[in-house]
């Protein structure tokens, strides 16, 4: 390739550039791929940056994972004018109080997403890409970049990638973790924002020299799209878990001993649709009017964020019986708590376009948590094959109310045997330390 190919430097090492606005002191799933890479890297042979945004609004901080960043990646922060960040630091500015990162569901929240979405293309991160291309160009004066990785979403990181690519002729890899346009958890969009927003991709993915995509299923939806990335270098790097992260955790890890009933968990963000666990709890619901014990038997615990009108569709339909809500936890917090879960769910809603292609982060961690999964989601789908494959779980359609009750009957039924009906099944393909081995590999090739 002859972007790649003028790209080579006399130096040693090679100098990787990740673009990633979801980086520490944030906390969340989208933050753990690239500070995982970082933490796995091989600084042998590559120097490394990263270009970020200065700490200020978030919708989960975790310091702890700051502590995972090694000493030899350089850590560049810029400024940024996403509606969000400006609304926090107006408010703190109010108060007359420090600017530190702060916490809030509020972006999760459907109605202030669809606001961001109907005045900025690609989305609301759009007045970031000023500030990290001014970055860049600082960057490369001090040290060349070599290869550029801009980790979406957000989709500006993309457009901030191809945009450095036409001033510098940096080699750029889009590094996929969800589809840009028919993305389930985005909220529906205009015809003209939806035009504009894929305008904005076909310039990116024509810029681009490589892909990495986060599953199978969005590779191949991706080089139907743009039948081109077939003849670029392209590759699969699925999410995984960091075996460090579970090695403090209890080995004996059911509720069962405490009390009798059996605890359904629910990890992570979920949104105000696309990922809603609801049949789940109507299943629930409807069943405990049959049998008023279910209550005494059966709970289901989310752990994480969820966005404001989630729970109040919750409360109004009257499901929070028994549902509990506990708040967003530190990662290794969060490992423990979830070490005491009796069974893991997750749901996809599988009405809106592109939702077989979605894997949701925290199915890698479930697996190693060895706890049966319940995956209500389309059949078909990535998801779907992942549980199946490792032998770790249940799937259910996820409209399929009596196919998830028939699993949750079984599973009441046979409590004593549950771990030893599931997860047995290898997942070292899925250690962040292997999958951080293959991203090198895939560097390494492109030059080939």
């Amino acid at each position: 390739m002859s972007s790649l190919s003028k790209s080579k430097k006399s130096a040693a090492k090679k100098h990787i550039l990740f673009l990633n606005y979801y980086f520490p002191p944030m906390g969340g799933g989208g933050v753990q791929r690239i500070t995982k890479y970082l933490k796995y890297f091989d600084y042998n042979k590559f120097d490394v940056s990263v270009i970020t945004v200065k700490p200020s609004f978030f919708y989960t901080t975790d310091d702890t994972l700051n502590t995972e960043i090694p000493d030899q990646v350089q850590v560049i922060r810029s400024g940024s004018l996403d509606p969000f960040r400006l609304i926090y630091l107006f408010k703190r500015l109010g108060k007359g109080q420090a600017q530190t990162a702060g916490t809030s569901s509020n972006e999760s929240s459907s109605f202030l997403r669809k606001v961001a979405m109907s005045i900025f293309v690609p989305d609301s991160r759009l007045l970031w890409l000023p500030f990290a291309l001014l970055a860049i160009w600082r960057l490369n004066r001090r040290k060349a970049v070599d290869v550029v990785i801009a980790s979406m979403p957000p989709f500006t990181t993309g457009l901030i990638g191809a945009c450095a690519k036409i001033f510098k002729r940096m080699p750029l890899v889009l590094d996929y973790r969800d589809a840009w346009n028919d993305n389930p958890y985005m909220p529906k969009i205009g015809k003209i924002h939806a035009y504009l927003s894929r305008r904005m991709e076909k310039f990116c993915v024509r810029r681009a020299d490589a892909f990495i995509f986060v599953n199978p299923a969005l590779a191949s939806y991706y080089k139907r799209s743009f039948p081109e990335i077939s003849n670029s270098p392209n590759t699969v790097v699925r999410n995984g878990f960091d075996e460090a992260d579970f090695e403090r955790l209890p080995t004996v890890t059911s509720s069962t001993s405490r009390n009798r009933t059996m605890e359904i968990g629910v990890m992570g963000t979920v949104y105000s649709h696309g990922n809603r666990p609801l049949s789940l709890l109507q299943t629930i619901n409807r069943w405990s009017k049959e049998d008023p014990s279910l209550m005494e038997r059966l709970g289901v615990t989310f752990l994480g964020k969820w966005a404001p009108e989630f729970q109040e569709l919750i409360e109004r339909r009257g499901l929070t019986e028994f549902v509990r809500f506990l708040p967003y936890l530190p990662h290794e917090a969060a490992l423990q708590r979830a070490a005491e879960f009796d069974v893991l769910a997750l749901a996809i809603e599988g009405d809106r376009p592109g939702s077989s292609a979605v894997t949701p982060g925290r199915i890698y961690e479930y697996l190693k948590l060895r706890k049966p999964i319940l995956a209500m989601c389309p059949t078909d789908s990535d998801l779907a094959d992942l549980v199946r494959n490792c032998k770790a779980g249940e799937v259910v359609d996820y409209g399929d109310r009596e196919g998830i009750r028939e699993v949750l009957t079984t599973w009441l039924d046979n409590r004593s045997a549950l771990r030893s009906d599931y997860c047995d099944g290898s997942l070292s393909a899925f250690s962040r330390r292997q999958l951080t081995k293959d991203l090198i590999s895939f560097l390494e090739g492109m030059d080939d």
